[in-house]
């Protein structure tokens, strides 16, 4: 078993340029591989939240406040998000609140948390001490991938997984429907080498061999400007 915070996928290459709607891992010599279409990955950044922390138009909240999440405060520590492309965004724990991107609230000491590209949904949550400012990672991952197989992922948050057994060196990064997710080797194991990404996806039980995917979609994570 293999417990990996959020934070520690966090890729060195150098930022692409993202559309406004909105790392290379080696192949193995074991990949199954499965003719793919080759159109460029399209990129799309998300903006569910004004500003001043309110949802943007076309977004609700709901409340949680079954736990309460620490965004920095205690550890002094601050945790930008993996996800986001602007400052301000921040990652927040327990990894179990899935608070991957997350804005100060107008109200005090509670934050509005997306962490699912395919809804228009907020949550807001109770936080432990203020809320930090951040600066946005150099090059922002994605909070979710849409594959050329249908199967849309999202990133993990943490937690412990399984290691994958074929590739005990490697890590799951993404979890996706079906049981599937998304190993590295390295970084967060999407390939960006070509126009068109690819990740190499096993179940996520660790059983099975890799089979590489293409990337239809990767969706990011932003602030709604004007």
């Amino acid at each position: 078993m293999r417990s990996l915070l959020l934070t520690t996928l966090l890729p060195t290459t150098l930022a692409l340029p993202l559309l406004f709607l909105a790392g290379c891992a080696t192949q193995p010599s074991t990949t199954f591989r499965s003719a793919e279409p080759t159109a460029a990955t399209e990129r799309v950044v998300i903006r569910p939240v004004t500003p001043v922390g309110l949802p943007a138009p076309g977004f609700s909240v709901t409340e949680d406040t079954s736990v309460t999440v620490d965004c920095g405060a205690t550890s002094l520590n601050p945790r930008p998000s993996p996800v986001a492309v602007d400052d301000d965004i921040l990652a927040c724990v327990p990894s179990s609140a899935y608070a991957v991107a997350c804005w100060p609230d107008p109200s005090p000491s509670s934050v509005v948390c997306y962490g699912d590209p395919w809804e228009k949904s907020l949550v807001r949550m109770p936080t432990v001490g203020s809320v930090p400012a951040v600066s946005a990672p150099p090059q922002a991952q994605a909070l979710g991938l849409l594959l050329s197989d249908g199967d849309r992922c999202r990133i993990r948050s943490g937690g412990v997984w399984n290691d994958l057994a074929r590739h005990p060196g490697w890590y799951g990064t993404y979890s996706c429907e079906g049981g599937e997710a998304i190993w590295a080797e390295s970084a967060d194991g999407v390939d960006r080498a070509s126009p068109r990404w690819t990740v190499e996806v096993a179940p996520i039980s660790g059983a099975g061999p890799l089979r590489t995917r293409g990337v239809v979609t990767a969706y990011f994570v932003g602030t709604q400007h004007g």
